[in-house]
């Protein structure tokens, strides 16, 4: 009972922010209708920023996780708006945007490691407390994981469906044509979109960093499982990442415990290609799509 209960809370735990990653790359796809394959390295950007402000400037934990999602939040839209919306304009964007998000992604690697070099950087924990409930042990630095995942995901859902600026995303993501002649500025709603996917991509990396480590590459993995996570939940659809990234993290905590970590990125890619054999279009795929 209690390996149980270890392997279910671990599986929350990395189900929580794999939901948050994987509704940020959703909201992409809905929204521009590409795979931004630097996702993940927007991830790990957020994580560099909390080590900057948080380890190197000193700055207190909550302003330090704040001032790391919105500068990878910022980045993200100027990138956008340099590079990605003379693609997204075009009549014929062909690969452009599978290739731009790719250098990007090259564009922002070897930008950290210029800057903080290859070495592995760490990060103090928020809360080194541990904490024992009925024979589980849990590090009170994830259960901050999970409570913070849950508020942005709840937080992000709340924006999306109950303000103008919300309803004009979800308004782009339906019918671009239709909300320009709503008079809809969709080029600013690609811009803000795209930020708001990198910021909470951020603010995983930025939590997670403590337990995990900083390395210019950490977010190659973390681009697999958010893709992943997409794929099972259908891509758009964020109520269906939510609980596919809830669901893969379960799966691995539990499959981890019988065949080991090693097999981890195994099973996310096996994941992947049965997803793609039998339900293409995600386990949660939206009528009419």
């Amino acid at each position: 009972m209690t390996n149980f209960l270890q392997n279910l809370i671990n599986g929350l735990v990395a189900g929580s922010y794999y939901a948050v990653l994987g509704m940020g790359l959703t909201i992409i796809w809905g929204v521009l209708k590409i795979i931004n394959v630097a996702h993940g390295d927007f991830y790990m950007l957020g994580a560099y920023m909390l080590y900057t402000f948080l380890t190197m400037v000193g700055v207190p934990v909550i302003p330090a996780v704040i001032i790391a999602v919105l500068v990878a939040a910022v980045l993200a839209m100027i990138l956008e708006r340099a590079i990605l919306t003379p693609a997204l304009t075009r009549d014929s964007m062909g690969n452009s945007p599978f290739v731009i998000t790719l250098g990007m992604s090259i564009l922002l690697q070897n930008f950290v490691q210029l800057i903080y070099g290859e070495r592995y950087k760490s990060v103090p924990y928020f809360n080194d407390a541990i904490i024992k409930f009925l024979g589980v042990t849990l590090a009170a630095q994830r259960i901050i994981v999970v409570i913070v995942a849950f508020l942005a995901m709840f937080a992000a859902m709340l924006f999306i469906r109950k303000t103008r600026f919300g309803w004009a995303i979800s308004a782009t993501s339906q019918n671009t044509f239709a909300a320009t002649l709503m008079g809809i500025d969709t080029k600013k709603i690609y811009m803000y979109t795209f930020g708001l996917a990198a910021g909470m991509t951020a603010l995983s990396g930025g939590l997670l960093a403590p337990i995990y480590g900083i390395n210019p590459w950490m977010g190659a993995s973390i681009q697999l499982k958010s893709f992943v996570v997409c794929v099972i939940g259908g891509f758009g659809n964020i109520g269906g990442s939510i609980v596919a990234g809830l669901l893969l993290g379960l799966i691995e905590s539990f499959a981890v415990q019988y065949i080991g970590t090693d097999w981890q990125n195994v099973l996310a890619y096996s994941l992947l290609i049965l997803m793609f054999w039998f339900k293409p279009n995600g386990l949660f795929e939206k009528k009419g799509h």
